[in-house]
């Protein structure tokens, strides 16, 4: 059996699947451009810039291993259709809400990463099922290789569109690619067996959420890991709101200086992905390690940049970074969590991770204000390099 990065789209089901995110990832970066340049034009805030990042993360911080226990019991096909369709609902009204006022636009968002809380856990709970585990890796790496390049073709539109059409359009589009995804979905003929096909009381969900988190804690890969990723998220978090501060303010580059620096790490993000791909699944703990290492290392030199342009390259190499240690986080958890735990546990990457991206996108807006932007890049780079070594120090992570 054939397994290079371009195997798993041999198999018709993960196919239909990978169109269909690789359409919605395009809709996602318009949409994310458009939102950032509206939130600064209308606050002027690194401080909003943050909180704007960190409400996208708050259901799953609060909600994500409900959403995991949930996962688990339906069909995970008709949940990505529902998560689709539910979300260009909310994605259409976007434009509506911002003449209400800023504040709606915050709750839609809130919103719209609730719904996502099922969709995600959901695709990576159902690609084990797609491809097998010969092609695993290689299907985690091509799912990244097609969001990297769906986010360089909205970038490529992203400027342009905004300047030209107005940031209403750009909500109007990602709605479009929603629906989309949900057609690609729709086509898949794999269905999972639901463990309960009926509706079941809150007590229960509770109930198996709670079991998700002592599975967790019982399985040393799984809890060491975890933990490590979380407390690195805080830094990798940080990142992003470093990058709208250092083209909307440090280096006062507006969109054009924005979507350069996003489509830099970007397309290290589509280089890593092809690159990791070649990774030993049996190596995939020491690759996550080092990948934090090297993204911390590189972030400190980000914090010395004397021009926008200087930035590109770093930027670039922080993207390849990336991904040797989110793809490999991603599937030593889809290798180690046994099927029937398999949500909850993606789930509950989801609740750490981004619990601390809160602290991260938040902190990170409140220290450039207070201390500025090279100090407050130096902290979360010490994070970053912190957690990685910790990781070192836990045999079972080592050995995973």
């Amino acid at each position: 059996m054939s397994t290079g990065l371009w195997a798993p789209l041999g198999t018709p089901d993960y196919r239909r699947l990978w169109l269909g995110q690789t359409v919605s990832v395009i809709g996602d970066k318009i949409d994310q451009i458009a939102l950032g340049i509206l939130v600064f034009e209308a606050t002027g805030s690194g401080l909003q810039m943050g909180i704007m990042l960190a409400i996208s993360m708050l259901p799953a911080a609060l909600f994500g291993m409900l959403a995991g226990a949930y996962v688990d019991r339906w069909d995970r096909r008709r949940t990505m259709i529902a998560a689709d369709v539910v979300r260009a609902g909310l994605v259409l009204s976007v434009p509506f809400a911002i003449d209400v006022g800023l504040w709606l636009v915050y709750l839609i968002a809130l919103a719209v990463a609730t719904v996502s809380l099922f969709f995600e856990p959901a695709k990576l709970s159902l690609i084990p099922d797609l491809v097998g585990s010969e092609r695993l890796m290689a299907a985690n790496s091509l799912d990244s290789v097609s969001s990297s390049a769906s986010e360089l073709l909205g970038l490529a539109f992203a400027g342009g569109l905004v300047a030209a059409m107005g940031y209403r359009v750009a909500f109007f589009i990602d709605a479009a690619t929603y629906l989309l995804s949900a057609v690609f979905i729709l086509t898949i003929a794999y269905r999972t067996q639901p463990r309960e096909r009926r509706g079941a009381s809150w007590r229960d969900v509770l109930r198996e959420a709670t079991a998700g988190v002592r599975y967790i804690a019982d399985e040393p890969v799984l809890r060491d890991l975890l933990v490590v990723y979380a407390a690195a998220m805080t830094g990798v978090a940080a990142s992003v709101t470093f990058i709208y501060v250092l083209a909307l303010d440090r280096f006062s580059a507006g969109a054009p200086g924005l979507a350069s620096l996003d489509a830099a790490i970007t397309v290290g993000l589509l280089v890593g992905s092809f690159a990791v791909a070649r990774s030993e699944l049996s190596r995939a703990s020491r690759t996550l390690l080092f990948g934090l290492l090297v993204f911390a290392a590189l972030f400190v030199v980000v914090a010395f940049a004397p021009s926008l342009v200087s930035l590109i390259p770093l930027f670039f190499l922080l993207g390849i970074a990336n991904m040797y240690f989110y793809v490999p986080m991603a599937v030593i958890v889809q290798s180690v969590a046994a099927p029937e735990m398999r949500g909850r546990a993606l789930a509950a990457k989801q609740v750490l991770s981004r619990a601390l991206s809160v602290v991260g996108f938040v902190g990170a807006g409140f220290l450039v204000e207070q201390l500025g932007i090279t100090e407050s890049i130096l902290i979360f780079s010490g994070i970053v390099a912190a957690a990685a070594l910790v990781g070192f120090t836990r045999p079972h992570l080592r050995a995973a």
